[in-house]
């Protein structure tokens, strides 16, 4: 590989980071929500079994079919399919405090107002 090629893969990886990042927002305090990356991250004041019933009502009341669900005490996952074909991907992990994290993704490269909807909707069924 030139120099020429180093200098080039440099300044695209250096691009890639500046644009979307390499880390999550940090949130304050419970309740709060951040879009970055692709990606809507939030915190819930409300256990992780009440954030995952929360999740799977809000898919069904947005009419996304639910494809694949994961969880456990430490970790739950809902992803769901809309009409287009696009995904929508929530993980959640509980917090000592009982709150919970939550990572909201729609489509491959992530769509912020459909991760809002979604977010919102989680939210009303707290």
């Amino acid at each position: 590989m030139s120099i020429r090629e180093i200098c080039k893969v440099s300044v695209f990886i250096s691009l890639m980071l500046s644009v979307f990042g390499c880390s999550s927002p940090t949130l304050i305090g419970n309740n709060a929500a951040a879009y970055s990356g692709g990606t809507l991250y939030a915190v819930s004041s409300q256990s992780l079994d009440k954030v995952y019933a929360a999740t799977t009502a809000a898919f069904n009341q947005l009419e996304i079919k639910i494809t694949e669900t994961a969880k456990d005490v430490f970790y739950a996952k809902v992803v769901g399919k809309v009409a287009d074909g696009n995904t929508i991907t929530i993980q959640m992990e509980p917090r000592a405090d009982n709150a919970t994290n939550l990572r909201i993704k729609a489509g491959r490269f992530g769509n912020k107002e459909r991760s809002r909807v979604v977010y919102e909707k989680i939210k009303e069924n707290l």
